[in-house]
């Protein structure tokens, strides 16, 4: 008997078990095998009652699915255990057993499996696969502390942080063995996280190991080990002694644990290495440092620089820029006022040329202060970077952009810029490309993935997602042949706007088919789902893997009517193997909305 169609069959079964029964139903891999088992069963009678079992669970209803998959399940078992072997080789032995704060396994395995690629293998935009997994709860799952675990030594730092900072400590305290099994005191800033976060888990009990990490780590591991002992008052004498370390990355990390302390050796520390030339070491301990004596210092250090500059001192440049560095993210009122007397006399520092030894210009330090006014965000410090717009260096557009869309009117903000999407060469072209980024970091929520394209700060991406625009800027981007534009503010009854994307898609090679599907969504396209099932069967047509625009276009059909989902998973069964599983994923926002309650 041959077995390689039971084989199969028991593949597809047991992705089925752990997918869920009713994704059994219509499933076009199983029924494909159905033939042939009924070929088979012509000569072997029990090739015949499998294809039987099969074509009762691909053509039965939902409700009955699980008795069916049960039932072909069993028979596909007790045919492959009574022609195959049994048994493991080796020895029993005790499970070791670790309590932890979860104990769900209940996650699908088409939810889980991308989570484990992302903390396990490389690749593109894994990180915000595993953000939203954090913000949505999904490590709750026992099954993902493993790879959890391995990704504290990932190549990409954003993640492993996340991982050390965000989801292992979730698990509890009894995660501490798996993390000290491989924890090497010589090792690398995997090994760091390690540390970090057994502190975090169980800070009084790590206390002695930190020390001796201290004592006898690698450099990455003392870092971690002084960010840990800086949390214990008992400890500071400790860290103040790696304040003085001829490593600097010792020395910086220790300065910053010191940062959180009022105690008046630290301050007159900080207050002394202000007067020196250390800032490169300062910048992020001042940038949390709350003492009002150490920010007056570091502010005086600032005007007296800042007074330098204004006599024609353009060797001061790097100094003040550093001190500019250290007042990153600060927004009390002490340093607004000083960033604002400081900005007001920006026609003059930024016709300095640069010091010797320094590409820094004045226009960089204009372009700095504009930065860190803009973070401050208040209306005074928006409404002063606007008043001075004339005056900016090019580089700045962007905050005037971001500060105009946060302060002036709908209509004023159109009046303002929608001349520069005329402009096709030069700095204004450069203006148009900055303000269709714009646009579209606005209208994110109505883009399936914003991977890929510039993002702003948190507070201007708060601000442009709320943001209303003037109707006017439809048309104009039109006229200006601005595409992505038009995707973007696209609206039901603009018939201009559909034709226009509709022509976008007769474009040769046109690389946004997602966002266009999109957009078309959005104007109530009524042949929208054929056009959809047209282009995947186009982009599909020959390519070798899912790329992004594909991805893209997948993704795009959460915003297709749920009542053609059966023509879509219809599609799914004719498409070739290598894209199915991202397509199906790609449709499952639709089945959740399809089974959705309809609003009363």
């Amino acid at each position: 008997m041959s077995l390689a169609l039971i084989e199969e069959a028991a593949k597809e079964v047991r992705r089925l078990a752990i997918a869920g029964s009713p994704l059994a139903v219509g499933d076009f891999r199983l029924k494909k095998l159905i033939p042939a088992l009924e070929q088979a069963g012509g000569q072997v009678p029990v090739f015949a009652q499998v294809a039987k079992a099969v074509a009762n669970l691909v053509n039965g209803s939902e409700a009955d699915s699980a008795a069916h998959l049960l039932s072909l399940s069993t028979l596909l078992n007790a045919i492959l255990y009574t022609q195959g072997q049994t048994g493991a080789t080796g020895s029993c032995r005790e499970l070791e057993l670790f309590p932890t704060n979860c104990s769900s396994t209940r996650m699908t395995a088409r939810a889980l499996k991308p989570l484990v690629a992302a903390l396990t293998t490389p690749g593109a935009h894994r990180f915000d696969i595993v953000k939203q997994a954090v913000e949505r709860g999904a490590f709750s799952d026992l099954r993902l502390i493993q790879p959890a675990i391995r990704g504290l030594e990932d190549s990409y730092p954003e993640l492993a942080d996340l991982v050390a900072e965000k989801i292992l400590p979730a698990y509890g305290p009894g995660l501490a063995p798996l993390l000290k099994q491989k924890l090497d005191l010589k090792g690398k800033k995997g090994d760091g996280r390690r540390l970090c976060v057994l502190h975090q888990l169980d800070p009084a009990a790590t206390l002695e190991l930190c020390k001796t990490a201290l004592d006898e780590g690698s450099v990455d591991v003392k870092v971690a080990a002084i960010a840990c002992l800086g949390q214990h008052e008992d400890c500071l004498p400790l860290v103040l002694q790696q304040a003085n370390s001829k490593n600097k990355t010792i020395r910086a990390a220790a300065l910053e644990a010191l940062a959180q302390h009022d105690t008046p050796e630290i301050l007159n520390l900080f207050n002394d290495l202000i007067k020196g030339n250390v800032f490169d070491l300062l910048a992020r301990p001042l940038r949390a440092i709350r003492n009002p004596q150490v920010v007056n210092s570091l502010l005086s250090e600032g005007k007296r620089v800042f007074g330098l500059l204004l006599k024609g001192g353009q060797e001061q440049i790097p100094r003040y820029l550093e001190i500019l560095d250290c007042l990153q993210q600060r927004k009390d009122g002490e340093t607004e006022e000083f960033l604002l007397a400081c900005f007001s006399q920006c026609d003059k520092i930024s016709k300095l040329k640069s010091a010797k030894n320094s590409p820094l210009t004045g226009a960089d330090l204009t372009d700095r202060l504009t930065s860190l006014l803009y973070v401050i965000g208040s209306p005074r410090a928006l409404e002063t970077v606007l008043a001075k717009r004339a005056l900016l260096p090019p580089a700045s557009f962007p905050l005037v952009l971001y500060s105009a869309l946060r302060t002036w009117s709908p209509a004023t903000v159109y009046e303002e810029f929608a001349p520069l999407l005329e402009h096709k060469k030069g700095a204004g072209k450069q203006k148009s490309e900055i303000l269709e980024r714009a646009v579209l970091a606005a209208c994110v929520q109505t883009v399936t993935d914003s991977s890929g394209f510039d993002e702003t700060d948190a507070s201007s991406a708060h601000v442009l997602k709320s943001l209303q625009w003037d109707p006017r800027w439809l048309d104009a981007a039109i006229k200006a042949d601005q595409g992505f534009i038009v995707c973007c503010l696209a609206r039901e009854g603009h018939q201009p706007a559909l034709n226009y994307l509709l022509k976008m898609l007769g474009t040769k090679n046109q690389p946004h088919t997602g966002l266009i599907v999109q957009a078309l969504a959005r104007c109530r396209y009524p042949k929208l789902t054929e056009l959809f099932l047209e282009l995947a069967a186009k982009k599909t047509k020959g390519a070798r893997f899912v790329d992004l625009d594909v991805q893209f276009l997948f993704q795009s059909a959460r915003h297709l009517p749920p009542a053609e989902l059966p023509k879509l998973e219809a599609f799914a069964a004719i498409l070739d193997e290598k894209f199915v599983d991202k397509f199906l994923e790609a449709l499952e926002p639709l089945r959740a909305s399809a089974h959705e309650p309809p609003v009363q």
